[in-house]
């Protein structure tokens, strides 16, 4: 566990002036039983603070000193028990008592305001539980939520910090029967102070609860009493898990040999001498469990199995170690740092780590992207590869046409530069269906493949009408469907992918190698890539425009992506690399056309090399921008 201090602060509203909330049973009970196990010193160690039924200015007031002067290690939990509302620009505001509905901003605690604190907070370690009913409307055993959404991804978003919700936006929240009687805590509450106070939510056995398992255990419990209620979760940027508690559940037995049980036990007699062999290789550590655990099997071989090699095998690999003399056991060496790491399975944890966890949370290494990344719709992995399968299209329609035209294709759109599009949409939607594709560079990948394939398939389609045929502009409007299926499934990854958070400055270096290779991949349009053109006098000329329409594309998502890298840095630096390596193709493509068919001379002149070598420089620079971000944690509020 870290050295950060862990504080929590309940705040929860029953009663309120206003006729038109009604009367909550729920939040003073879920106070004081959260209060309580969160406080425990044995379970979760918490300096709590608790709020009931209190003014909006003395809650602002208390949120505002929660998050401040706080270090990056500290552990912060906010718990919000209250109605939740709703204004008419859909804003959301958490209800106080003296909150008035006609007067919402000035007398309530907007969500807006609490978020702001969590991003002032140093603290990049914040668990935010929100069991709330929204909309505050009452109908009998129930509050209803509404039918608006609650947009926590755009209402919450930020760096470290954990948001779960008693259910989601167009679901229930329940509390009970009727409104009359003693309060008794709401589903979701309970089944938080239920998992740690008893210890169930340590689901792996670890000895500790962390926030995933607690939400896992709370989902099971509400769900299993209200089935129409989904508890919801989302996770922001955070590095490694977050522990609220040590479980007090005594761990469960471990197998230490579990590995090597099925050829211990194995018909053949050849996987039992393998087996003897590494339990005899587990002796060199006779002090450690695994060790004492490997001796007692070696035993049980040499006594019990029924073939005598094994036998001889199992007891001449335990004899050395018995006959030579037993070191002292040297004490146990001393953490390198004040952090407790739940043991694997095949070591017990020891009793003295155990009992020196209570106030320091285990660190682990960072999750996955697409742990915690948001994912598109179901059907973008579908639509890309439809897509994927139009951009091929692309390829047999050099053979339609005659030499040397058919060489005069390859200024257009080369067949490996279309199989090499194709081949990126179907990895990047394999990659999705599997969640190992941030939603952002999906989102960067599919339009910029998108927007160039349409472009090189409408070129085609103009390329077809004068020099192929019919067959030749079928293909290109498949190429063009292509183009655009991609860029759909581009925008449906980038509507769901959030904004970055923290960017911080783009190395200057990059930057600069960035634009520098825009600025080649625009010269490239107005100088010759062969003894008589260039693509601009081909535009004035009109005779061979189609040349035009890709590169022409690719000066404009280089742009679009250099826009982008101030509010989108991982999108942008998705669309440059795309860009980058998708020009560098399709300029090899032209030089071999000036090479082989285009002008009489057949002369390759610079045009191609420059929109390599700007293609090939905003590739890299990006791709630098790119594990830069990655590096430093910034970027989409994933784990």
């Amino acid at each position: 566990m870290t050295a950060g201090r862990r504080s929590a602060l309940v705040v929860a509203n029953d009663t309120y002036l206003d006729q038109r909330l009604s009367r909550l049973r729920a939040p003073a009970t879920d106070a004081e039983q959260l209060a309580g196990v969160l406080r425990n010193a044995e379970i979760g160690g918490f300096e709590v603070e608790v709020s009931l039924n209190e003014p909006e200015h003395v809650v602002r007031r208390k949120v505002s000193s929660f998050f401040d002067d706080r270090s990056p290690d500290d552990l912060l939990l906010l718990h919000l028990s209250c109605h939740g509302v709703k204004d008419e620009d859909g804003r959301l505001y958490f209800a106080t008592p003296d909150t008035e509905i006609g007067h919402l901003d000035a007398t309530s605690l907007p969500a807006d305001y609490v978020n702001r604190q969590m991003t002032k907070s140093r603290s990049r370690r914040i668990v935010l539980l929100l069991d709330c009913c929204y909309s505050g409307a009452f109908a009998r055993g129930m509050m209803t939520r509404g039918d608006e959404r609650m947009d926590i991804m755009e209402r919450f978003d930020g760096r470290g910090r954990i948001v779960l919700t008693a259910s989601s936006a167009m679901e229930y929240s329940f509390e009970g029967d009727q409104l009359a009687g003693q309060g008794k805590p709401s589903v979701f509450t309970s089944a938080l102070v239920e998992g740690l106070a008893t210890g169930e939510a340590d689901r792996d056995g670890d000895g500790f609860v962390s926030v995933d398992e607690l939400y896992d255990f709370a989902f099971d419990r509400v769900r299993a009493v209200t089935p129409s209620q989904t508890p919801g979760k989302w996770v922001f940027d955070v590095q490694g898990d977050l522990y609220l508690a040590r479980s007090n559940r005594p761990p469960e037995p471990v197998d230490l040999l579990a590995d090597l049980r099925g050829a211990i036990s194995s018909p053949f007699t050849n996987v039992r001498l393998g087996a003897v062999e590494e339990l005899a290789a587990l002796l060199d550590d006779a002090d450690s469990p695994r060790g004492a655990a490997a001796r007692m099997a070696l035993d049980d071989m040499a006594e019990h199995d029924p073939q005598r090699v094994v036998r001889g095998s199992a007891e001449r690999a335990s004899r050395p170690a018995e006959a030579s003399p037993q070191p002292s056991p040297a004490p146990p060496a001393a953490p390198e740092q004040p952090t407790v790491v739940p043991p694997p399975p095949d070591t017990p944890a020891p009793a003295a780590e155990a009992e020196a966890a209570v106030a320091r949370e285990p660190e682990h290494s960072p999750r996955p992207v697409a742990a915690t990344e948001p994912r598109p719709p179901a059907w973008v992995p579908a639509a890309a590869s439809i897509a994927a399968v139009g951009v091929l299209a692309a390829v047999p329609l050099p053979m339609l046409a005659e030499a040397p035209t058919s060489w005069n294709s390859f200024a257009v759109v080369t067949p490996f530069e279309a199989g090499l599009a194709a081949l990126a949409l179907l990895f990047a939607a394999g990659q999705i269906r599997r969640a190992q594709l941030a939603t952002a560079d999906a989102a960067g990948l599919f339009i910029v493949v998108g927007v160039l394939m349409g472009a090189a398939g409408i070129g085609l389609v103009k390329f077809s009408l004068e020099d192929v045929g019919a067959i030749g502009v079928v293909l290109g409007v498949l190429v063009v469907c292509g183009g655009v299926g991609a860029v759909v499934a581009g925008r449906a990854c980038l509507s769901v992918s959030p904004r970055d958070r923290d960017l911080g400055p783009v190395e200057p270096v990059w930057l600069v190698s960035a634009m520098a290779g825009a600025g080649l991949a625009t010269l490239a349009l107005f100088i010759p890539y062969d003894g008589f053109s260039s693509y601009w006098t081909e535009v004035e000329e009109g005779a061979s425009a189609e040349f035009i329409f890709e590169p022409a594309a690719v000066v404009g998502c280089l742009a679009f992506g250099m826009l982008s890298l101030s509010s989108r840095r991982r999108f942008a630096t998705a669309v440059l690399i795309s860009a980058g390596a998708l020009t560098a193709v399709h300029y090899v493509g032209v030089v071999i056309a000036a090479w082989v068919a285009i002008g009489e001379e057949g002369e390759v002149r610079s045009a191609g090399w420059v929109g390599i070598a700007g293609g090939l420089l905003v590739a890299f620079a990006a791709w630098q921008m790119h594990q830069s971000l990655i590096r430093g944690g910034a970027g989409p509020g994933t784990t």
